[in-house]
């Protein structure tokens, strides 16, 4: 009897897992499920959320034929009975594996009245309340990588606009001193307010007050802050972290459900330097597939292998850098700015689309990554410690 595998998301890391799994089994039912028909490319919100919806892929399109694909939101997950309830499906959909890469579309919320990037839904509301009353006081918390590059993405659309950026700690603290120095260059010169160091004490409607007593008004608050993954997850009886994500061991699976393999946003590997991304998504995707088709065709499995090797900002249309990191994750004293930093960054956020249409179309695997232990070197040290001393 061929083996059924669910695909909970039609992302980067389920379209990928979905077409590369297509290619090493020839014999087994694949489905990927998702909310909605349009591919959701998550690292250009901030684009559409200044500049207005682009065009929308469609999910089939991106997939190989003999996958089955059903739109619909998963409504809940029993991994005891192997099973899940999809909205408006009257019948529960029975699995072998499952591979979970439902993304974060939640944010961790501040108040209940503030604008989101995180989904297709939240940049659609936040487009729609622009509309409404042309926001001109536009103030982000938050300033990791979504608030940087929605900020400057916002500037460049709305130059006439104030944009404030409010965090708790320093701008660009994940960055080299060089970048550093770049990214407050940059924001002087475009008129963009950094409060850095800087801690909120109350929010009323249109107005924050800080801990040191100054206030800034804003027609328009948006949380930058972190995202988290659904709550189904956690409701479904895996163990999840404070975001949702669900702890997994080295092979990607489910601590709890070895027949659960788990990517992307989704999934938290303890102790580990992977963070929520694009960057991450597809090689999760990617390995899944390939250590699955190893199970179903009884090979050994290798631990999830990912080191780092930079990341990709953008600074508006015209402008960005690229920070060059060691496999870690740490910053080097290495960067690419300005428009070189902005074409680089447009190409790699093209790669992600031509990944997934080049995993579709050609006969042999098409995306790699680079590898390395995804483990943080303190806790590989002390691996070696207890070895040595055992």
């Amino acid at each position: 009897m061929k083996p059924k595998i669910l695909i909970l998301g039609a992302g980067y890391a389920g379209i990928l897992a979905a077409n590369r799994l297509d290619k090493q089994l020839k014999d087994a039912e694949i489905i990927i499920i998702s909310e909605s028909i349009g591919f959701k490319e998550k690292i250009r919100f901030h684009e559409m959320a200044s500049a207005g919806q682009k065009k929308e892929i469609k999910i089939k399109k991106l997939l190989r034929t003999r996958i089955s694909f059903l739109q619909g939101k998963v409504k809940d997950i029993f991994p005891n009975e192997k099973s899940v309830v999809v909205e408006g499906n009257p019948d529960r959909i029975n699995y072998d594996y499952l591979v979970i890469a439902l993304g974060s579309s939640q944010i961790r919320p501040i108040q209940t009245s503030e604008a989101s990037i995180q989904s297709k839904e939240a940049v659609s509301d936040f487009l729609r309340k622009n509309k409404q009353r042309e926001i001109q006081k536009l103030c982000i918390i938050g300033a990791g990588l979504t608030g940087i590059e929605m900020a400057s993405e916002w500037k460049y659309f709305h130059p006439h606009s104030t944009v404030t950026i409010i965090d708790r700690n320093e701008l660009g603290s994940s960055f080299s001193k060089r970048a550093k120095d770049y990214l407050r260059v940059f924001m002087l010169e475009n008129d963009i307010n950094i409060l850095e160091n800087t801690h909120i004490k109350t929010i009323s409607e249109n107005e924050i007050t800080l801990e040191n007593q100054n206030k800034v008004s804003f027609d328009c608050l948006l949380n930058c802050t972190g995202f988290k993954g659904p709550d189904l997850l956690k409701e479904a009886g895996f163990q999840t972290n404070s975001l949702n994500q669900i702890y997994v061991d080295p092979f990607l699976r489910s601590r709890q459900y070895p027949n659960v393999f788990v990517a992307g946003d989704s999934a938290y590997l303890e102790n580990s330097i992977l963070r929520m991304g694009c960057v991450t998504a597809l090689p999760m995707g990617a390995y899944i597939a390939d250590q699955l088709a190893n199970l179903i065709n009884g090979k050994n499995l290798s631990p999830f292998s990912f080191q780092f090797v930079g990341r990709c900002v953008s600074l508006g249309r015209k402008e960005g850098f690229i920070q060059f990191t060691y496999g870690d994750d740490r910053p080097k004293e290495w960067i690419i700015k300005g428009r070189w930093g902005a074409m680089i960054k447009e190409l790699v956020n093209r790669f992600t689309i031509f990944s997934l249409k080049m995993e579709k179309q050609s006969p042999f695997r098409f995306y790699f990554w680079p590898k390395g232990n995804p483990l943080r070197m303190e806790e590989i040290d002390l691996a070696k410690t207890i070895s040595i001393r055992t």
